[in-house]
């Protein structure tokens, strides 16, 4: 919405409620009275989501087809820089499209920061569940394999589920091979792809030698299994809690 003349760059998506306005109309061209509450947030050509005004947390979830919780903390953000207490946005407020993701763990309980505390929960934790931490859910975020895939998924059509291997071994290794899996959905007005991070994983053994030399090269005793029982050396396995990334964009084209 041009917030200078009142008038939308587009058709208002809502215009044949109005068959006696121009399509074009904002507000009935009356801005300063009136607001637009009913969801009718924006992309801009470069993808960053942007308000109108009157638009709050319950339209923004509207808008992306989401839940209020999720809204909120896309919204904190801004009202924390801001200092923004307001129930109502006003227009033209711009959220940039590298900052429009919500991620969600189960940090209660074990969490096992790198491969050090990893190896000592599997030695004395009996098998508990254990989340992975931040540091290495960044690691795996930002690897050249995710972001690969991100970037199709989000600059293509694809199938709407689906899962990809990253292997972080050599950088992490009590991640190792680990599993994604995805899920895109799309309400015409917005689009959204909800990744499922360390799904099917967890720590098996800390036997990096045996696993990725001997392993590899076809011995017995030596290919990893999962669970077991090979390459157990004492302790438990156990599985990684499974943590949510969910990135909003702009509904990729047909």
């Amino acid at each position: 919405m041009n917030p200078v003349t009142s008038i939308w760059y587009g058709v208002d998506q809502l215009t044949e409620k109005k068959p006696n306005l121009s399509g074009y109309v904002y507000c009935i061209g009356n801005p300063i009275r009136l607001t637009n509450p009913d969801g009718n947030w924006e992309w801009d050509k470069s993808g960053n989501l942007v308000s109108n005004a009157g638009d709050n947390e319950k339209s923004l979830a509207k808008f992306l087809n989401t839940d209020e919780k999720k809204a909120y903390l896309l919204m904190s953000t801004y009202r924390i820089l801001n200092r923004n207490k307001k129930a109502s946005l006003p227009g033209g407020v711009v959220f940039p499209k590298d900052r429009l993701y919500v991620m969600e763990s189960d940090e209660t309980g074990v969490v096992v920061h790198n491969t050090k505390e990893a190896v000592s929960h599997y030695y004395l934790g009996h098998g508990e569940p254990a989340d992975v931490g931040d540091e290495s859910t960044a690691e795996l975020l930002n690897s050249s394999k995710f972001i690969e895939k991100h970037n199709k998924i989000t600059k293509e059509k694809v199938d709407p589920k689906g899962y990809f291997n990253v292997d972080l071994t050599w950088e992490t290794f009590h991640i190792g091979h680990t599993n994604v899996e995805y899920e895109v959905k799309n309400n015409k007005k917005s689009q959204q792809v909800k990744y499922t991070l360390f799904s099917r994983d967890g720590f098996w053994d800390p036997d990096f030698i045996n696993e990725n030399i001997l392993g590899k090269i076809g011995l017995p005793c030596c290919i990893p299994d999962g669970k077991g029982p090979n390459l157990e050396r004492g302790g438990t396995p156990y599985n990684y809690k499974t943590r949510t990334i969910t990135y909003f964009y702009k509904p990729v084209a047909e």
